[in-house]
């Protein structure tokens, strides 16, 4: 039998070879592991071309090197936060997510859960590509063939769960590290040990910067809502701050890394398949072929990563199969979106994507951290966790919140469809970046905007309910 939270009974009385307790909060006796695991862990994620391809938009945007390296710098310092702050409330009730958003969100939690499965589902989509690229530059395979083999083999790892999971990240944090290493060497040496490349000349130095930084915070924090489902399996006793600082290093290194070596080979990588050029770079041949097959392995670690926190979140929306299944029918969505994305123009598609998929997740953080500041809340997630999403009511100061800053958020932003919209003179074109283009010469502040409309609007809506509370007394 399957309760709402997607955890079968008849299984919980040992562990069993494929995870299936979804949404359940871990059992004390369960819990294992340390902080470092999952520094780890979000390492691995991190080594994936599609965060390569990142520092290679700085100089697409007219920045100099310096000014790219800055934002990239930037982005990732202030955006590594969100992911680490919310992984340090795994261990405290060893619930997931969208689990612990109940006490939050109450029914409304559903819909959490479908729009951070498809903010999942866009990472996994957009990374897919680059797998089938690698696999078509060294061996011919077809992009199709290429993608699908993508998915087979990271549906197998999210399927199996967290142990599975957790193991072939740690091994591929050294075999996809190896092959970047190797990259890395090769790009030096073909730059002559200089950084300095040939950009265009900056036009708005200032808006560009600002976007650059933003998307790169954007990859970095897009990770916060999955955060916790790593690390509820430790032991309740796990140091904060040491889980704080793993989670936080292993996302900014990793991602700092591969955007900076984006960004410094850029001349080298530019084309319509990178990939190709990585392989050409390396020197082709054996080499330029185990290189591409952990360019590969390093797509699949990070999409394996995203899908098993998609699977999670479906069941957060009040889906009452195994956690097995769902998490197999994600990938089947998600190779699906990864083809129609493989069909157009990836450089645009990409940033705006990754961009208006990511800008909820900055008004949830805030409301997640004001929620969580009542003591009480950890026995109120572990007693509202247990209850099916459908029998809660619905928690409305956090839904308006969230609309509020999501909605308010989106005039800062800067995207490609936004600046189609403007060039067509729609009427829609000023709620899609219209302050960032008027403004701001096209920088992109929303999720600073998202994050303190977010704070502002549930702090203001719990006051009221609680003048109303005492009016009533």
């Amino acid at each position: 039998m399957t309760n709402d939270i997607g955890v079968r009974e008849s299984q919980l009385e040992k562990p069993p070879l494929i995870e299936w307790a979804g949404l359940a909060p871990v059992p004390l006796a369960e819990r294992h592991g340390k902080t470092w695991h999952v520094g780890g862990l979000w390492f691995a994620a991190q080594l994936v071309p599609s965060a390569v391809f990142l520092g290679v938009l700085g100089p697409q945007l007219g920045l100099s090197y310096w000014a790219a390296f800055a934002a990239i710098v930037l982005g990732n310092a202030l955006g590594a936060l969100g992911p680490a702050l919310m992984s340090t409330y795994g261990p405290l009730t060893g619930l997931a997510t969208l689990a612990q958003a109940r006490a939050l969100f109450g029914r409304a939690t559903g819909v959490i859960g479908v729009l951070a499965a498809f903010t999942s589902v866009a990472f996994i989509a957009l990374g897919a590509v680059f797998g089938a690229q690698a696999l078509e530059a060294a061996f011919g395979i077809n992009q199709f063939v290429g993608i699908l083999l993508v998915f087979l083999l990271e549906a197998v790892v999210s399927v199996a769960g967290y142990r599975v999971l957790h193991q072939f990240e740690k091994v591929m944090a050294f075999v996809v590290a190896a092959g970047f290493i190797v990259v890395t060497i090769a790009v030096i040496v073909s730059l002559n040990a200089s950084p300095q490349i040939d950009v265009p000349a900056p036009t708005d130095s200032a808006g560009s910067f600002i976007l650059l930084a933003a998307i790169t915070f954007g990859f970095a924090f897009g990770w916060s809502h999955n955060a916790p489902d790593y690390s509820r399996y430790l032991p309740q006793s796990s140091s904060r701050v040491a889980l704080f600082l793993a989670t936080y290093l292993g996302i900014g290194l990793a991602c700092v890394w591969m955007q900076l070596l984006g960004l410094t080979a850029a001349t080298l990588l530019a084309g319509a398949n990178p990939m190709l050029a990585i392989f050409t770079l390396t020197g082709g041949g054996v080499l330029g072929a185990i290189i591409m097959i952990t360019m590969y392995l390093g797509v699949v670690a990070n999409a394996a990563v995203a899908q098993y926190s998609a699977g999670l979140q479906i069941l957060g929306a009040g889906v009452s199969l195994p956690r097995p299944v769902v998490t197999a029918f994600v990938a089947v969505l998600a190779f699906l979106l990864t083809l129609y994305l493989n069909s157009g123009d990836l450089s645009e598609t990409f940033s705006s994507v990754l961009l208006l998929s990511t800008y909820w997740v900055a008004p949830f953080v805030g409301i997640w951290m004001l929620g969580w500041l009542p003591s009480s809340r950890y026995d109120t997630s572990l007693r509202v966790a247990a209850i099916p999403v459908q029998r809660l009511r619905v928690g409305w100061a956090a839904v308006i919140a969230l609309t509020a800053g999501y909605v308010f958020c989106l005039p800062f932003s800067s995207t490609a469809i936004g600046n189609e919209l403007a060039a067509t003179g729609s009427p829609f074109a000023w709620l899609l970046g219209g302050i960032s283009r008027s403004m701001i010469g096209g920088g992109d502040l929303a999720y600073p905007v998202g994050i303190v409309v977010g704070v502002v609007v549930y702090w203001l809506c719990m006051k009221m309910r609680r003048a109303r509370i005492d009016l009533e007394k």
